[in-house]
């Protein structure tokens, strides 16, 4: 399917139908994703449907005006790639709240900055980084994701902070999925951040994850550079806000779904409780929304609870 789209929108560019090809390049895309999120680490074609897939999301830009910029950012003496995306028709000068996205183990920059319109037209920047453990971090350059992701954070935050259209007093962080963990244990050390908020919110990756849905443990191996299951069960471990979590001072909205089958909807209200300095919140219906009738149903019919939460949190003016 993603080759016939592609055959389809190649046609269309030939003809001078740009935004019609710009159409059938985002579909392809779409396809390329969904083959390289489903293929394991060393299936054969993991690493062509994953640069099908970028190819196929840069000739769609090629066709029509992108709604984002194109960023690289320092980390760790590495450089990450990524999108920024901010409100239109700002006056020159405006500094917006930033939103830092922190996905999953499924997550790539290119699928979650399109999702970044549901914050821009709500008056805040978004930013969309390939993460250590995310796509062309862990696929090129064979980064994983460490247990302080604080460290991540950091970096993110260090390059927001440079940009002249961004209010550094004002910055915000959603996790979704295997965010749900990460963000939350971000912020018990990066203090700039002034509100997360997340869908699965987690206090162990090993206990609210890895060992509750096991049909996850060789991404989850592949994510954190483990070698193998026995060696990723024993790292696991360390990827836990147990400890910690008294640390986190932002205000926080935690997210879970009572019939979340991935994460253990236990694992956030285990997040609640221990973090006894936040000021913070829970919110059902927001465990993983593709296997929860109670998350609003199809992408387009979700309500956009987090991004209205986070536009009051961050003082937004739309």
């Amino acid at each position: 399917m993603a080759e016939k789209n592609e055959r389809l929108a190649d046609e269309y560019a030939a003809a001078g139908f740009k935004e019609t090809a710009h159409e059938y390049y985002r579909r392809a895309q779409d396809f390329w994703s969904n083959a390289t999120v489903y293929a394991a680490e060393h299936h054969p074609r993991q690493l062509l449907t994953y640069k099908k897939m970028r190819e196929t999301f840069d000739k769609a830009w090629q066709m029509a005006r992108p709604p984002f910029e194109r960023v690289k950012v320092p980390y760790d003496g590495k450089i990450l790639d990524g999108y920024f995306r901010k409100p239109g028709g700002g006056a020159p000068g405006t500094r917006y709240p930033a939103v830092i996205a922190f996905q999953g183990a499924d997550s790539m920059a290119e699928n979650t900055i399109m999702g970044g319109g549901a914050y821009t037209s709500r008056a805040m920047a978004y930013l969309a980084v390939d993460f250590p453990g995310q796509g062309a971090a862990m696929r090129l350059q064979h980064l994983h994701l460490p247990p302080d992701t604080e460290r991540v954070v950091k970096a993110m935050v260090d390059y927001l902070v440079t940009r002249p259209d961004v209010d550094p007093n004002r910055l915000g962080m959603q996790g979704i999925s295997m965010g749900g963990w990460s963000a939350p244990r971000a912020v018990t050390a990066e203090k700039r951040i002034r509100a997360v908020w997340m869908s699965s919110g987690a206090l162990s990756l090993a206990t609210d994850l890895f060992d509750y849905y096991p049909a996850i443990q060789d991404r989850v191996r592949w994510i954190i550079g483990a070698k193998d299951l026995a060696e990723a069960r024993k790292e696991v471990r360390e990827y836990t806000t147990e400890g910690r979590a008294h640390l986190i001072e932002c205000t926080m909205l935690i997210g879970y779904g009572a019939d979340d089958r991935i994460m253990d909807p236990q694992g956030a209200f285990r997040l609640y409780q221990a973090a006894v300095n936040a000021t913070r919140d829970m919110i059902a219906g927001l465990g993983h929304p593709h296997h929860s009738a109670k998350a609003g149903g199809p992408r387009a019919d979700r309500p956009a609870t987090l991004q209205d939460w986070a536009m009051r949190q961050l003082r937004a003016e739309t």
